[in-house]
């Protein structure tokens, strides 16, 4: 036995020194073993998740940017000037009221009830009170409703009128319409309703007049009687002696005040009615099938660059919607891997404390 151990000692085999120094190091490192098939898979997942993040990163801060320029740029586009898609009602200027009260009472009561009962003169043609009604139905393409509406309401200002009331609608790409309710003065009506039927095709027109001269003249008679009344009635209360006389007097004369301020509302309503036009607007926007394109309506490299604009807004959008989604989703995630490593390193080093 002794010669084979020392048989054996002579022939025993050398150890690679770069094997031996890797076996040291395991040693040194209590021999660690090679991360399990779940592991693996999960440093995999986190390390996808971090490259998906940075990209993900990099897309929203391209967005951003791109959003900031596209708004920095469309913030000098002009914005119609009328609120042509819902109602707009716009009151008609205050007309002054032509009624003139005596200022004094004693003035007044000198002068004769009869000379302020003069009989007018007959009325001359042209002074002659018209009230006249017109209503036009406009038609054109649905996507110029909204415009034409606004070129009806900047036509009618520069005429002196007004728009009494405006509706615009459009349920559907192929159907629109509108509704404007417009005073223009009677003296321009011809030359309103003339340029307005320029601005797009006329589909129908039509035109009333009604004469109030006789009804103008019984409302300034009664304005009239009602003064005179009044009048009288100042000179009686002029004249009583008795405290019960003037009592009386005086809650007739108010009386008589409040017919005269009535009377003379009712002539400057019908005044106005006279003085301004009402004109039933209708414009209709109806596009045929198989109708060719207006010029406007043509498809131009203008149109697709706005076209791809539009679609990068959407990307971008969608874009920062996913990354709002993904990175508290994949902060969980990274916070789940550094977990298990720790939580795999803790039972390792329990294990070896244990052997």
């Amino acid at each position: 036995m002794p010669d084979l151990e020392t048989l054996l000692r002579d022939v025993k085999p050398e150890p690679d020194p770069a094997w031996t120094l890797k076996l040291d190091t395991r040693v040194a490192n209590r021999f660690p073993q090679p991360p399990s098939r779940f592991k693996r898979r999960m440093i995999t997942i986190g390390e996808h998740m971090v490259a998906i993040v940075a990209s993900l990163a990099v897309a929203g801060v391209m967005a951003v940017v791109v959003i900031a320029g596209l708004s920095g740029g469309g913030g000098d586009e002009e914005e119609p000037a009328s609120g042509g898609s819902g109602e707009v009602a716009a009151m008609a200027p205050t007309e002054p009221n032509s009624m003139s009260e005596d200022s004094s009472g004693a003035s007044s009561a000198a002068q004769p009830e009869s000379k302020r009962s003069v009989v007018p003169a007959t009325v001359a043609p042209q002074d002659r009170a018209v009230k006249t009604n017109a209503s036009l139905t406009l038609s054109t393409t649905p996507d110029r409703v909204p415009a034409l509406a606004d070129r009806v309401i900047a036509t009618v200002d520069s005429l002196g009128g007004f728009v009494q009331s405006s509706q615009v609608e459009q349920p559907s790409e192929r159907t629109a319409s509108a509704t404007l309710a417009l005073r223009i003065p009677s003296a321009r009506l011809d030359d309103g309703l003339a340029r307005i039927s320029k601005l797009a095709h006329v589909k129908a027109r039509s035109q009333q007049t009604e004469d109030l001269t006789d009804m103008r003249e019984v409302l300034e008679s009664r304005v009239r009687d009602a003064r005179a009344d009044r009048e009288g009635l100042r000179n009686r209360l002029a004249k009583a002696t008795t405290d019960k006389d003037r009592q009386r007097l005086r809650a007739a004369l108010d009386r008589a005040s409040r017919r005269v301020t009535q009377a003379q509302r009712e002539v400057n309503e019908l005044g106005a009615e006279v003085s301004y036009a009402t004109v039933d607007l209708s414009i209709e926007g109806e596009r045929r099938r198989g109708a060719a394109a207006a010029p406007g309506d043509r498809w131009t490299p203008g149109d697709a660059i706005g076209d791809a604009v539009r679609v990068l807004e959407v990307i971008a959008g969608v874009a920062l919607i996913a990354l709002a989604i993904i990175l508290p989703i994949a902060a969980i995630a990274l916070l789940a891997v550094f977990a298990g490593r720790i939580f795999t390193r803790r039972r390792r080093e329990r294990a070896l404390e244990v052997a």
